[in-house]
């Protein structure tokens, strides 16, 4: 079975790693503990390099979420996310951009038959008044849990939707949804430690819509349940 879930992931990700010849590396850690029933506290700090392995960004973020019933989550989050600007270099110190923003998600999710269908709809927003921009966005994910096997295949797709963006860059996006500014999709195989631990290794594809470009990914996931 398990030689079934890496002949469908590995062709999967080497197709669509064909689209650069440097990936990306991003790293994402989850740690959560239950501190009353169903309140869980978050802590996800992620570092995120160039596709030469420069830094990209590093975010520290943390919040609650709780569970309402079997269909609803909802949660709250604070992030701080620092990104270096190698356009604004001077000598040995990087230009770097600072931010600072809230989120509130809505998550739910069915099981059929094995398979598991998750939806979230998250807004963020900027906290200081020249960091001010707001956005939603909404992902759609589906595993497979696979009989017998600690291995699970998932893919999903996030849009980023934000009212704010200016007609001139709404000419730029090709297509519709102009209010789309960039998608992501991701494919990848998560691996069931035990019960409290997991590890994901995943490829995503971002698409820059204004730009018109796309970015590789490679992603390591590691999360942890106390």
């Amino acid at each position: 079975m398990k030689n079934k879930v890496l002949f469908f992931i590995i062709p999967l990700l080497l197709t669509f790693s064909g689209y650069s010849q440097s990936p990306a590396p991003w790293f994402e850690l989850g740690l959560s503990k239950e501190v009353v029933k169903n309140l869980k506290v978050e802590f996800n700090p992620e570092l995120r390099l160039l596709g030469d392995y420069k830094m990209d960004s590093y975010i520290i973020e943390g919040g609650l979420s709780y569970k309402f019933h079997k269909y609803l989550t909802l949660a709250s989050y604070y992030r701080y996310e620092d990104t270096y600007d190698y356009k604004k270099s001077t000598g040995a110190y990087k230009g770097q951009l600072k931010s600072n923003r809230i989120a509130f998600d809505a998550k739910s999710g069915i099981e059929l038959y094995r398979f598991n269908f998750q939806v979230r709809i998250r807004y963020t927003n900027g906290l200081y008044e020249n960091n001010d921009v707001s956005e939603f966005r909404y992902r759609a994910k589906i595993d497979y849990d696979i009989k017998g096997s600690k291995f699970i295949p998932f893919a999903s797709v996030e849009l980023f939707h934000d009212k704010s963006i200016s007609e001139l860059d709404k000419e730029l996006i090709s297509g519709a949804l102009k209010d789309i500014y960039k998608i992501r999709y991701t494919a990848g195989l998560e691996y069931t430690i035990n019960k409290n631990n997991d590890l994901s290794l995943f490829y995503r594809l971002q698409n820059n819509r204004i730009k018109d470009s796309f970015t590789d990914i490679i992603g390591l996931s590691y999360n942890h349940d106390f």
